[in-house]
């Protein structure tokens, strides 16, 4: 049973919430109600990039069940995505990046904060400016989880400091599971999109996007050469398939995208003219019928708009909350020496994503693949 991409002249099928796990995932109107009566307004403080704040929204969708405005502060990335949340009130944007900028430098925007006197400030993870931003919010209640004793932590005006969940659990899972740690026993409402477009065209199926560049991490990058090879051997059994490859905002990306195109010499590898935005990006996804491609945010939403995923990982510390689970992701990875060594042995490529063999790609793409166009 799927529900529908609402836009402002057309209705695009689409069922988000019941492909990600096994099982059926509730809507809002099937959750039990947050225990808060007394918080109307409630700041989330999520300053990550784009595959934090893909596994944040089922939490803040669960916050606003409690009837609570639900504000998120949030990077630009973050605030672009949540603009496609509806249970999302407003963000508050910090422009963030790699390396960011020094706390101090967005005082402007948390006095800002301060005078809206939120009833609860919460985030969902333990880095250091996310704790300094919920203690300083002005909240009435500032709640934050806690995994490690730092010296300055004691100073901090936090009223309420949580356990860090298992990282052996999925990222949004551990955010849910924070709010059951303040009482919450609802059923998790998943992931719902809300598009403002006209465009209605359509990919012809079977079709496959690719992400082939990691923002700011070459080290997640799979060699091109081998996925070169991997689109052509799925092309020698599934010749009719589709391949498409975006790129972000980057001279890099885009770069590194015309030259999969050259090296695999098909005109069913089509590179995208320009770069897309996320709205653009999730409604080009939604339209495939499978993503593959790294350990990246693009990953994580895809994952979330319910597409299967093939993906390449390292083997590091914490990929288990990272990786997507259940029968429709096949995720591929191998043990990292320089993970395990904590040192960069690998200045050019990632030797262990590059021992991963095309032919293993291709096989999971196309076990993956659907046989037939899927039915509107």
């Amino acid at each position: 049973m799927g529900t529908a991409f609402h836009t402002d002249c057309s209705i695009f099928p689409f069922c988000p919430r019941r492909c990600f796990r096994v099982g059926h995932l509730p809507g809002l109107a099937e959750t039990i109600r947050m225990p808060f009566p007394e918080w109307k307004k409630v700041l989330v403080v999520d300053l990550g990039f784009l595959g934090d704040t893909v596994h944040s929204i089922p939490a803040i969708r669960a916050l606003a069940v409690s009837g609570a405005r639900v504000d998120v502060m949030t990077t630009q990335v973050g605030a672009e995505l949540l603009h496609l949340v509806p249970e999302v009130n407003r963000t508050w944007m910090i422009p963030l990046r790699k390396p960011s900028p020094p706390p101090w430098k967005n005082l402007g925007t948390l006095f800002a904060i301060r005078k809206d006197k939120y009833d609860a400030a919460i985030t969902f993870s333990g880095a250091d400016r996310n704790l300094f931003c919920v203690a300083v919010s002005g909240a009435s209640e500032r709640i934050a989880p806690v995994s490690r004793q730092r010296w300055w932590l004691p100073v901090l005006p936090l009223t309420k400091k949580i356990p860090v969940p298992s990282r052996a659990d999925p990222l949004f899972e551990q955010r849910l599971e924070i709010l059951r740690e303040l009482g919450w026993s609802g059923a998790n409402p998943g992931w719902f999109w809300s598009f403002r477009t006209k465009e209605k065209s359509e990919i012809p199926s079977p079709s496959v996007y690719l992400s082939v560049s990691a923002f700011g991490s070459s080290h997640k990058e799979w060699p091109l050469h081998l996925w070169a090879e991997t689109i052509n051997l799925v092309l020698r059994r599934r010749p009719e398939t589709s391949f498409i490859v975006g790129f972000a905002d980057s001279s890099r990306e885009k770069e590194r995208a015309q030259q999969l195109s050259e090296l695999a010499r098909t005109s069913q590898l089509h590179v995208l003219d320009s770069a897309t935005g996320l709205q653009s990006l999730a409604l080009l996804l939604q339209k495939t019928d499978l993503f593959a491609g790294l350990d990246s945010g693009v990953l994580h939403l895809a994952m979330a708009i319910g597409k299967p995923t093939v993906s390449v990982f390292r083997d590091y510390e914490g990929r288990e909350e990272w990786a997507p689970t259940g029968k429709r992701h096949a995720v591929l990875k191998r043990p990292c020496e320089c993970h395990q060594q904590k040192q960069n042995l690998c200045p050019n490529e990632p030797r262990c994503l590059a021992g991963i063999p095309a032919c293993e790609v291709a096989e999971s793409i196309l076990e993956l693949l659907p046989d037939f166009p899927p039915k509107p």
